[in-house]
């Protein structure tokens, strides 16, 4: 959210055919495929900033790993460093291809990510577990497991435990801590809007409602991953217009908590086109300045949404073990 913004350079157009990730550590090659990820979710075009700060707590890691990532990606020729601006994209980011092993190595994380999200969102996963364990049930290797940890650590649906143990974290998992979520947000989403230190993030904002506008009007070829982002964007662009730290602290962690679930019921339900028009309705009241209506709108949403989630969540605990695999090989698919 509000990282890409673009800064009027004109570069070459080149296509990354290899990308040579052996001078980066394991962690930080994770990093860097979550980072074309996002560029490539938000079209991001050459010539847009890469500003290591807003990185860095967007996928909340220091700031060090991700100046090695934005380094490599200058190394490779993928960004620029711009004395006084940072790092700047040198290409379109639909145009970066990774090498045949790392798209593998990618898909197979991603494979296994989304496998652990459904487990857990199907109750299947003890509270309390080990990483041989996870290693045994899914048939992967030690790294494999320890690198999706690391993703799972860091949208807090894990954490580490004393000795070799891992903890489920709070995840939305149950029809009452969804409701609990939900009324939480209630309190202080719609009061966001609302508080005297607002100051919208305008070029944020604006890129997101473009994002909903091209979503609208091409609904099939949206994935629910790009469905979430667009809803988590949204939500946060908000609250950290409202200029309190505190709501966009609490709101970021409601999208790490509701992640899992999500993902997994946007898949099977959702419309993209209605949500997202809820959604541009409120921008629109927004810019237009009527931040009262907007609040009210937001409420709305919020109050539909534990309706919703209320009449529909057996129908998603109920799906078969065969529509499990389908979506995990769909958004696998998709994402890929």
């Amino acid at each position: 959210m509000g990282v890409i913004s673009y800064v009027g350079v004109t570069v070459p157009r080149t296509i990354l055919d290899d990308m040579d990730t052996s001078a980066i550590t394991r962690l930080q090659r994770d990093l860097l495929f979550k980072v074309i990820t996002r560029l490539k979710e938000e079209n991001a075009i050459a010539g847009s900033s890469l500003n290591e700060s807003s990185l860095a707590q967007q996928f909340e890691v220091s700031r060090t790993p991700m100046r090695a990532v934005l380094k490599h990606l200058s190394d490779q020729g993928v960004a620029k460093s711009v004395p006084y601006k940072g790092f700047v994209l040198q290409i379109d980011a639909c145009d970066i291809e990774t090498a045949e092993q790392s798209n593998q190595e990618q898909a197979r994380q991603e494979q296994l990510y989304l496998r652990l999200l459904m487990d857990i969102f199907f109750g299947e996963i003890s509270d309390s577990f080990s990483e041989n364990e996870l290693q045994q049930r899914y048939g992967a290797n030690r790294g494999e497991i320890q690198s999706v940890l690391r993703l799972l650590e860091s949208d807090a649906i894990f954490r580490r435990s004393p000795g070799y143990k891992w903890q489920l974290d709070g995840v939305l998992n149950s029809l009452e801590r969804h409701t609990e979520s939900y009324r939480c947000r209630l309190i202080f989403e719609p009061a966001g809007l609302l508080e005297p230190t607002w100051k919208l993030k305008r070029d944020a904002f604006e890129k997101c409602r473009e994002r909903h506008i091209q979503a609208i009007k091409n609904p099939d070829s949206v994935t629910a991953s790009q469905l979430f982002t667009l809803s988590a964007d949204f939500h946060e662009i908000l609250a950290a217009s409202s200029g309190n730290r505190f709501l966009l602290g609490m709101m970021q962690q409601q999208n790490r908590l509701r992640k899992a679930t999500d993902l997994v019921s946007m898949h099977i339900q959702s419309s993209v086109s209605r949500s997202c028009q809820r959604r541009l309705d409120i921008m629109d009241l927004v810019l237009e300045g009527n931040n009262q209506i907007a609040s009210e709108k937001l409420a709305q949403l919020l109050e539909n949404d534990v309706r919703v989630m209320k009449r529909t969540y057996q129908d998603v605990m109920n799906v078969s073990q065969e529509q499990r695999e389908q979506i995990i090989n769909s958004i696998s698919l998709k994402n890929g």
